[in-house]
C-alpha cells in the first residue's frame, strides 16, 4: 500500500490573522460612529432643555407682569423649578443628567439690555467632550430688536460656532 497524502482542512494562521484584523477595523469604525451619533443625540437633549427653560422663563415673566426676585423681571432657575446650577432632566432610559444649566442675567455681552439673559448648558460626564450650548435671549420688542434668540455651541477647544447642530467632526 502506498501512502497517500491526506487532505487537510482548515485555515492557516495567516488567514485567521487577516480576518481578525478586518473585523477589528470594522468594529473600531462602527464604535466611533456610534459614539458620535450618541453625542449628537444627547446634544439634542441639551437643546430641548434650554428651549424648555427659556419657555418657562417667558411664561413666568408674562404671568408675573415682569416682577421677580432678580429685578430684571425674569425668574431665577429655582423659581421655574430648576435648582441653581440645575441639571437638565436625564433622557429616557438614563439615570444621570447630561447637562448642567446656568443662567446669566443680565447678559452683559449685549449692550444696554437689562432684560437680556444667557442660558448655558455644560455637558456632564462623557457629554463634556461635546462642549457647551449657549442660548442668548434679547426680548426687546422694538423695530431694531424683535425677540432675538442667538443659538451657539462652544467646542471643547473654546471655539464658538453659530447654531447647535454641526457636521461630523465638530
Amino acid at each position: 500500500m502506498m501512502n497517500m497524502p491526506s487532505k487537510q482542512r482548515g485555515y492557516t494562521l495567516k488567514e485567521l490573522v487577516i480576518v481578525v484584523l478586518i473585523i477589528s477595523i470594522l468594529a473600531a469604525t462602527a464604535i466611533r460612529s456610534f459614539r458620535k451619533s450618541t453625542m449628537k443625540s444627547n446634544r439634542q437633549n441639551g437643546v430641548d432643555c434650554l428651549v424648555e427653560i427659556q419657555k418657562r422663563m417667558e411664561d413666568y415673566y408674562s404671568r408675573n407682569a415682569g416682577s421677580s426676585a432678580t429685578g430684571s423681571g425674569y425668574p431665577t432657575l429655582s423659581q421655574i423649578g430648576y435648582s441653581a446650577g440645575g441639571n437638565c432632566p436625564a433622557p429616557e432610559g438614563q439615570t444621570t443628567p447630561l447637562y448642567t444649566v446656568t443662567l446669566t442675567q443680565p447678559n452683559t455681552a449685549i449692550a444696554n439690555c437689562t432684560l437680556c439673559y444667557l442660558l448655558t448648558a455644560t455637558g456632564v460626564g462623557a457629554q463634556a467632550k461635546d462642549g457647551t450650548l449657549l442660548l442668548s435671549v434679547d426680548p426687546r420688542s422694538t423695530a431694531a430688536y424683535t425677540d432675538v434668540y442667538d443659538k451657539q455651541h462652544k467646542t471643547p477647544g473654546g471655539v464658538t460656532e453659530a447654531g447647535w447642530i454641526f457636521s461630523p467632526g465638530q
